[in-house]
């Protein structure tokens, strides 16, 4: 789901049922994918210009991105998704074949969320000529969802976000790697990896679009790993700490809500792993 694997695990009785959480997640899997044109999200893009009703999960999804926007600086905007389409991933991954466009060739900047994007009482309104893609916020919080959902003591993992909560089956935490190889142990809290070197594409694309530029990232980073309090604050402080490079992350790392970031740089033998956050 999601166009990444979804993993869980748990110790001890689940709070709710193992086939209704995965029956949820298919349903927001439905509900919030940009790939099909019957999909809320999609029928919200179609209706740039005017205000229209959203639902409650839309209208939440929709907040968070406005917030994580003004704390990333704008380096997280999820009104990248015209300059995602432009540099060629249109398709559910693999991305297609015919994107072969080099990355520097297209982009232009993408205005601030705020100024994209309004949020009413169960309403919202796109400037017209905007689309959002939410999969760059949304699977951390969904993970801290789901962990709640099994209970205090489970585990989730959405792709390149996982979150935590509890002891584990051997009360030390539960065993999350990163890709370099190094394990945490994580009783409370979200692990998530960011990275350019799986959903590339073409001559230089990848999904991680700088909104400075309009164009997929080139701050000589080349993946993320974050702990933070929780996997939506991971989750995209790892995608800013790509976008951004060197400068952003020694800025996110002051957050007392981030516990640890690991960068890798850009080049031969650097490792961009995680999934689409």
């Amino acid at each position: 789901m999601f166009g990444c694997l979804v993993e869980l695990a748990w110790h001890g009785r689940p709070a709710l049922g193992v086939a209704e959480v995965v029956d949820r997640l298919r349903d927001l899997d439905r509900h919030f994918t940009r790939f099909d044109p019957g999909s809320e999200l999609s029928a919200f893009n179609a209706s740039a210009g005017r205000w229209v009703p959203v639902s409650p999960e839309l209208a939440r999804l929709l907040g968070h991105a406005l917030a994580v926007a003004v704390a990333s600086g704008g380096l997280v905007n999820v009104a990248v998704l015209p300059a995602l389409r432009a540099a060629g991933y249109v398709d559910r991954w693999p991305a297609p074949l015919h994107a072969t466009a080099p990355a520097q060739a297209v982009g232009q900047p993408v205005p601030p969320l705020t100024a994209v994007l309004e949020l009413g009482a169960g309403r919202a309104r796109l400037r017209p000529g905007h689309a959002v893609d939410l999969g760059g916020v949304a699977k951390g919080l969904w993970a801290d969802d789901v962990v709640g959902w099994l209970g205090g003591n489970a585990v989730c993992g959405l792709g390149g976000d996982v979150a935590c909560a509890g002891p584990g089956p051997d009360g030390l935490g539960w065993a999350v790697s990163l890709p370099d190889g190094d394990v945490l142990r994580v009783v409370h809290g979200g692990v998530a990896t960011s990275g350019t070197g799986r959903r590339r594409w073409g001559s230089g694309a990848h999904h991680l679009i700088d909104p400075t530029t309009g164009r997929p990232s080139d701050s000589g980073v080349a993946g993320a790993s974050v702990l933070a309090g929780c996997a939506a604050t991971a989750d995209w402080v790892a995608t800013a700490a790509v976008i951004g490079g060197t400068a952003a992350a020694d800025r996110l790392r002051a957050r007392p809500d981030v516990y640890l970031c690991r960068m890798a740089e850009a080049g031969p033998g650097s490792e961009g792993g995680g999934d689409e956050t």
